[in-house]
């Protein structure tokens, strides 16, 4: 799993569990509701500025998003 993967999981399932919709984090973040679906698949590098607005409007920390040690061993093994 890359990063852009790991990264977009962690959104996903943070969204998810604050029972926010797609359209929703759109609004509060200023981001497209297909680029915010792109990110969570995985398929987007999104720019530190657009991930801090969606750090921002899901009231997570940068810690939350961020692959754990282990996540990272596995992503650059497969770079």
């Amino acid at each position: 799993m890359s990063i852009t993967e790991v990264v977009g999981k962690k959104i996903r399932h943070h969204r998810r569990s604050k029972e926010i919709t797609i359209q929703e984090l759109s609004r509060k973040c200023g981001l497209t509701v297909n680029y915010i679906s792109l990110i969570e698949k995985g398929e987007a590098n999104p720019s530190l500025n657009k991930l801090n607005a969606i750090v921002s409007s899901l009231q997570v920390n940068w810690s939350d998003i961020m692959p754990s040690n282990e996540e990272q061993k596995s992503t650059q093994i497969k770079q």
